[in-house]
């Protein structure tokens, strides 16, 4: 059995990371999140936080609202979802020949 040479490791090794990046700027690579104060209305003055998530694409960042708690504490303990369900890029079928 023969060992790879550095040339070909090196070029296997780029390979699964441009592979790797394309996947996560498909679904979504968390960049950040933030925490916004919001109010029902005027007549009910309690304030509730939302936490907004930040994901890189290659579309470019899209925010994501994830929870809304009653406590900052409470939605900064809030996580976000690593990658997002849905890629941003989907695949197209070809339709069945019948």
């Amino acid at each position: 059995m023969r060992l790879w040479s550095p040339r070909q490791a090196l070029l296997g090794s780029a390979v699964v990371l441009v592979l790797s990046a394309a996947y996560g700027l498909n679904r979504g690579i968390l960049v950040g999140s933030k925490i916004e104060t919001a109010r029902l209305s005027d007549a009910y003055p309690v304030p509730f936080y939302k936490k907004h998530c930040r994901y890189l694409f290659f579309t470019g960042i899209e925010q994501v609202w994830t929870a809304s708690e009653s406590t900052r504490e409470e939605a900064q303990n809030s996580p976000c979802a690593p990658l997002k369900n849905e890629p941003v890029v989907h695949r197209r079928h070809k339709p069945a020949s019948s």
